[in-house]
């Protein structure tokens, strides 16, 4: 991190050797950062830049960090919030939610190219699995809509997904939720650490299924949900895999993430790594703009058994 720190302040010439850096201060934080206020705004630009005063000097930085940003301020808690509904479905130790939980935790095992090569191909618009299975939702709603509204829904169109700048986004946070299952054992193991007790004194009380989820099982579970929380967020924010072997130009750069646009920088023509650093460190901060307000209303929020 200190090397990484160092090389931030200092400019390269295109070669990655030691003797070719030179001091540079706070140059290349001050390019990427710094936006042009004479730039006239037009109803095409980014609606971001309305919020900036202008144009960036870097528009791909503030592009990739805004699609690390919706990506992550979505897909997480989607993700917790289906994990989550998951492991109180399937964490009583009946017969057969042994192999549910295996089934379901194997997508995470699972990654890597090949994964990313079967969703490309589910995701097709033409061929995909996906999407015949929606134009086949469609064909049998078609009698039902039809009569109500007078179309019938053989025009409704299906996602371009993967092909779209704007449906590119969604296709991602839908892979993100087929990953969730270490966040659902994480919590399926929060959720049998909470007394058994607890719920016996709720039933005589007269209690049903949700006050007792609001008033012991949620608060229960807490110092779960903000470990995944933060986990889950930094993971996503730090997303590349994705983004490099998905990528294609029809989606104008809708999932450019911010550690693609770090990579890219620092080791395709004409490698400034100094500059790359600097997104990095970039990076970092958004972090912890993120981590810690959270964890410091954690203390609010989060309940741990000992009290504290």
């Amino acid at each position: 991190m200190m090397a990484s720190l160092a090389l931030s302040l200092s400019r390269n010439g295109g070669r990655l050797s030691a003797t070719d850096f030179t001091w540079a201060g706070t140059q290349h934080y001050r390019e990427a950062l710094s936006i042009d206020t004479s730039h006239t705004l037009h109803p095409e630009d980014p609606w971001y830049w309305k919020l900036l005063g202008g144009k960036p000097n870097d528009p791909r930085l503030y592009t990739s960090l805004y699609n690390s940003l919706f990506y992550s301020l979505i897909a997480v808690p989607l993700g917790l919030a289906v994990s989550l509904a998951v492991a109180l479905l399937i964490h009583r130790p009946i017969p057969g939610m042994g192999l549910a939980r295996a089934l379901l935790y194997l997508p995470s095992v699972l990654g890597g190219v090949a994964t990313l090569a079967i969703w490309s191909w589910l995701l097709n618009p033409q061929v995909g699995w996906i999407n015949r299975a929606l134009r086949l939702t469609f064909d049998l709603l078609d009698g039902i809509v039809r009569p109500l509204t007078g179309r019938g829904t053989t025009s409704w169109p299906a996602p371009d997904w993967l092909y779209s700048p704007i449906s590119c986004k969604p296709a991602l946070i839908l892979m993100h939720l087929w990953t969730t299952g270490g966040a659902m054992l994480i919590f399926i193991a929060a959720r049998r650490r909470v007394p058994p007790e607890l719920y016996h004194a709720a039933q005589l009380d007269g209690a049903g299924a949700f006050p007792q989820f609001r008033c012991i099982t949620w608060p229960q579970m807490t110092p779960a949900v903000f470990f995944n929380l933060l986990v889950s967020f930094i993971f996503s924010m730090q997303s590349f895999n994705e983004s490099y072997l998905l990528q294609n130009r029809r989606q104008n750069d809708g999932i450019l993430f911010l550690a693609l646009y770090v990579y890219q920088t620092a080791f395709e023509p004409p490698y400034s790594l100094g500059y790359a650093c600097a997104l990095a460190w970039i990076l970092f901060a958004v972090l912890l703009l993120f981590i810690v307000p959270v964890t410091w209303t954690s203390r609010r929020w989060v309940h741990y058994v000992d009290g504290h």
